[in-house]
């Protein structure tokens, strides 16, 4: 049997094109009829977890384009842009304890969304650079789109760091409009244009900055919905398995590849490589994970240092010391301070 085509069997989520929706209302426009020459019915829209073919969802960005006509629709889309029509992954993002926690559970969880684009994390020496690509054998979206995609991430900074956030730069793929005032209001920032990929690049500082709307409980619920989705979705998903009983394991002490590979009906070797086929291994995702965890636990000042580093398998405080401190450069009781201190 041959494989699937990509291009014919990716789907995205259909409730982020509400935000379509609201973007057009706002403009005085009858969203429906757009909707409906696309081939997407309204009412599907009110149904939670609907999933529509990624070339439907292509129709309708197309059609949408071509009734706006407006090189700024992709930045009013990403203002009606809350995190709650992004599944578990906004809540997810919304409750992380710094944006590098945020951005690391967006990259990793983007196809709950879409399995048209990929979100890549890029350490340089300025800082990071989260790039999107488009990677579905389809048709180049309209630029409005791209546009969406970099403006709705500065969005979603600003709804937890705060409306100050502005990255330390944007590329975006589109050639500078006639009228470039609105992207230069919105991102605050310059403005790289004609770029092959859509990217913001952020300072280190704001993505170690404690967040005051970070919730662990919140945060790691999600992260187990947003895992058990992806192995709905894709049963091959190796690295989604290891990682959700990984989150199922680590308050009862640290677990080991052989006990994951067993809980999987694998041997360790076959893990091992399949993992590796991947990209990473057992133990970047354990670490992954603990440091994803560690910085939303000292932010709840209910536990102390030992009861984090029981509730995340290490055996002992200092092991988890040393962990946090390679992780962040600080101690963890630094970093609470830090979390504890007005903004």
């Amino acid at each position: 049997m041959e494989p699937s085509n990509p291009a014919t069997t990716a789907t995205a989520l259909v409730s982020p094109a509400l935000n379509v929706w609201r973007a057009l209302e706002a403009r005085g426009m009858d969203p429906a009829p757009i909707f409906l020459s696309a081939g997407v019915d309204p009412a599907l829209l009110k149904v939670p977890g609907k999933r529509l073919p990624v070339r439907a969802t292509q129709r309708l960005v197309r059609r949408v384009d071509q009734a706006v006509n407006d090189p700024t629709f992709g930045i009013d889309v990403a203002k009606t842009m809350s995190g709650t029509a992004m599944h578990a992954v906004g809540f997810a993002w919304l409750s992380s304890a710094t944006l590098a926690d945020g951005l690391r559970r967006l990259a990793r969880y983007l196809r709950v969304l879409s399995e048209a684009w990929s979100l890549e994390l890029e350490e340089t020496p300025s800082g990071t650079r989260a790039s999107y690509a488009f990677t579905a054998a389809l048709p180049q979206p309209p630029l409005w789109l791209d546009d969406w995609l970099c403006a709705g991430l500065v969005r979603l900074s600003r709804l937890s760091y705060g409306e100050s956030f502005a990255p330390l730069e944007v590329a975006l793929v589109r050639q500078p409009p006639d009228d470039a005032r609105p992207f230069q209001e919105w991102f605050r920032c310059p403005i790289v244009w004609g770029a092959a990929h859509t990217s913001v690049l952020f300072r280190r500082e704001d993505l170690t900055q404690a967040l005051q709307t970070a919730n662990p409980d919140v945060a790691l619920a999600n992260e187990r919905v947003a895992l058990e989705y992806l192995e709905r979705l894709d049963r091959a998903d190796v690295t989604a398995q290891v990682r959700r009983r990984i989150l199922d394991q680590l308050p009862s002490g640290p677990p080991t590849q052989t006990e994951i590979a067993r809980r999987l009906a694998l041997s360790p070797r076959t893990l091992h490589r399949r993992l590796a086929d991947t990209g990473t291994s057992f133990a970047d995702l354990l670490d992954e994970m603990r440091r994803e965890l560690a910085a939303g636990y000292l932010q709840r000042t209910e536990h102390s240092v030992a009861e984090v580093a029981y509730l995340l398998g290490f055996a002992e405080v200092s092991s988890f010391n040393r962990a946090f401190r390679r992780w962040t450069g600080r101690r963890p009781s630094e970093f609470r301070g830090a979390a504890a201190a007005p903004s």
